[in-house]
């Protein structure tokens, strides 16, 4: 009995290290598409949303974000997926510059 103890407290603190990896840092400006296809499906908006930001494409206060996130992320997801190794800042940029995708409402 003692002995099924200790093998699982050894077992469970040799797991323990997997389990406690820190979580990497990725500047998502400098993100390529394969990047962004690896993030978790509940941050790709997220990710976006960022990039529109912090490039300013035309955004101003008056401006309303557009509720449905999943059609432009969408969107970007299967670029991203015919060009994993290009920019995804470029590639957004484009994107929503040439009206593929529609992020904000213009007021």
């Amino acid at each position: 009995m003692s002995r099924i103890v200790v093998a699982l407290l050894l077992g469970s603190a040799l797991a323990l290290p997997s389990w406690a990896q820190a979580p990497t840092k990725t500047n998502p400006m400098k993100m390529k598409c394969e990047d962004f296809l690896a993030v978790g499906e509940v941050y790709r908006p997220a990710v976006v949303y960022y990039l529109v930001g912090v490039d300013k494409l035309g955004v101003t206060e008056t401006d309303t974000m557009v509720e449905d996130t999943a059609t432009p992320v969408a969107a970007i997801v299967a670029e991203c997926q015919k060009a994993p190794k290009a920019s995804l800042h470029t590639k957004v940029r484009a994107m929503y510059k040439s009206g593929q995708i529609k992020l904000f409402e213009h007021h």
